[in-house]
């Protein structure tokens, strides 16, 4: 008797699940065993239905079907093939000539058709990762998208074809299923980086941060630009590559969300009244949230202030590692979250402390709660902070358009890609890596020491740095870290605004001595 080998997904990812069944004269009944949820549980139904039309001789037979490993959660109906395999395989006296190298993942009508199942691109994608060399799918998928240099996959119509094809036979296929067209960007509700007047310095730091995977966090006044500079970024990122185009498409999938296949990077724009748990994920079965959904692209947080504290530290953690882990009782699941946080707020709650165009009417203790709502530790993962102002309508808007950024922003990453071996940005690789490949020569690392003891900046901030610079070089085509890079790097932090700054209850003061 063989085993039967399919794959099971714990979150993004896949684990390998044995099918074997023992069959025994008693009352007719199917068990599934190995800790099958309740979409599991109804499967036996139409394994037992599929298996009488197939008229196998399984009356007065008691089967039992084994899931290993017992001790995993399985979730799903993409078990059900492998089920009706393993009883087969049992049934017959010669075996199916099936080995360990195939894997069986569809589920099953009533009739015996194979059916496709939510998740099913993941599962294959997990499986060609575990290392199957031929995986059994339903027909009339869409499998684009599925590298198949490394794997036979092989589509089948109902499983008495799947026999067949078990026993030597070829496959015919009377119908051939198209491709499902790639989604075409829809450019109409878009900002293009030529339609916004004056902000130049904000958009040469959005640039820096598309093309190095940086987080930015915009602070002004109602009005000033924020909300406009943060929807056009998303149109100044390079293209994903055809295996980011799948990892994005399997976690909508997994959420059960609405995608296309696109190559252009997600954008997600959660409102501030959005949930922990919407934001990161989880929930008693653990899906995927708006920073995975994010995951390859954009998560643009408007209004930072007005969401809770406790949500927006829930945000270090992916922002770190690129990975959100959510543990439950019953499982703990990784999904990927390597997003570029853009993040836009007032720096009061009536929006104009530090504004010249009205006062301010909040108290010291009003802005300061304010601003606190982003804690230091989140703040010290901001790449760029900067603080806008308004824009007059008589500022021209800059030439360059979105196209043309991206094709720079394009370049500095392919670059990054040859550095890192296409599994790292500048913005969020590990230290050690970032200062193996930077080429910085040790003036230029006393320099950035001494900018950060003279201005008692943090560990973290000279790797900011280093970061930043190593970008900004990408950008210019250099392969060593050039000394302009580095001073511009420098420059950006200083003139990142100090929260909580004495001026904050001096201006309180004299507001409320009526100097103001």
């Amino acid at each position: 008797m063989r085993a039967i080998y399919s794959v099971g997904l714990e979150g993004a990812e896949g684990h390998v699940v044995t099918v074997e069944a023992m069959i025994r004269d008693e009352k007719e009944s199917l068990v599934i065993v190995g800790l099958p949820d309740a979409t599991m549980k109804e499967s036996k139904e139409r394994v037992l239905s599929a298996l009488h039309a197939l008229n196998l001789q399984i009356l007065d037979s008691k089967i039992t079907i084994q899931l290993f490993p017992s001790d995993r959660q399985k979730q799903g109906t993409g078990f059900d093939l492998a089920m009706i395999l393993a009883v087969i395989d049992r049934a017959q006296k010669k075996g199916l000539a099936i080995g360990p190298e195939t894997c069986v993942l569809a589920s099953v009508n009533l009739y015996g058709q194979l059916m496709p199942f939510h998740g099913l691109l993941s599962a294959i994608d997990q499986a060609r990762k575990l290392g199957f060399k031929r995986i059994l799918v339903p027909a009339g998928e869409n499998y684009r998208l599925i590298p198949k240099d490394d794997i036979e996959l092989v589509e089948l119509e109902d499983v008495m074809q799947t026999l067949r094809y078990l026993n030597g036979q070829p496959i015919m296929r009377l119908t051939d299923t198209p491709d499902f067209p790639e989604e075409e960007e829809d450019t109409s509700m878009t900002v293009d980086f030529s339609a916004i007047r004056g902000h130049k310095e904000p958009k040469r730091v959005l640039e820096i941060a598309a093309a190095g995977g940086h987080h930015v966090l915009f602070s002004g006044p109602p009005g000033c630009g924020k909300t406009m500079l943060a929807e056009a970024f998303h149109t100044i990122l390079p293209d994903l590559d055809d295996q980011e185009v799948l990892t994005v498409f399997n976690t909508y999938q997994l959420a059960k969300q609405k995608r296309g296949v696109s190559k252009r990077p997600p954008y997600r724009h959660p409102h501030h009244s959005a949930s922990s748990t919407s934001l990161i994920g989880g929930g008693t079965y653990p899906k995927p949230g708006e920073v995975s959904l994010a995951d390859r692209g954009v998560l643009f947080l408007d209004e930072l202030g007005e969401f809770p504290r406790k949500t927006l530290d829930m945000l270090r953690q992916p922002m770190e590692s690129g990975i959100v882990d959510i543990a439950r009782v019953k499982m703990s699941v990784k999904y990927p979250a390597r997003f570029i946080l853009i993040s836009a707020t007032n720096p009061c709650p009536c929006g104009y402390f530090g504004s010249h165009q009205r006062y301010c009417t909040c108290s010291a203790s009003q802005v300061r709660n304010y601003q606190l709502k982003a804690s230091g530790p989140l703040n010290d993962r901001l790449d760029f902070i900067l603080n806008l102002k308004s824009s007059g309508i008589q500022e021209t808007a800059e030439g360059e358009t979105s196209a043309m950024i991206r094709v720079r922003t394009t370049t500095a990453r392919k670059l990054q890609h040859d550095r890192y071996q296409g599994l790292y940005l500048n913005g969020n690789a590990p230290a050690k890596l970032v200062l193996e490949n930077c080429q910085a020569t040790g003036s230029q690392l006393e320099r950035i020491n001494d900018a950060c003891y003279d201005n008692k900046w943090s560990n973290r901030s000279q790797l900011k740095l280093i970061r930043i610079a190593r970008t900004i070089s990408d950008l210019s085509g250099n392969e060593g870290l050039t000394d302009e890079s580095i001073e511009l790097a420098i420059y950006y932090r200083l003139i990142m605004p100090v929260p909580n700054e004495p001026s904050v209850a001096e201006d309180d003061r004299l507001r409320e001595d009526g100097e103001v």
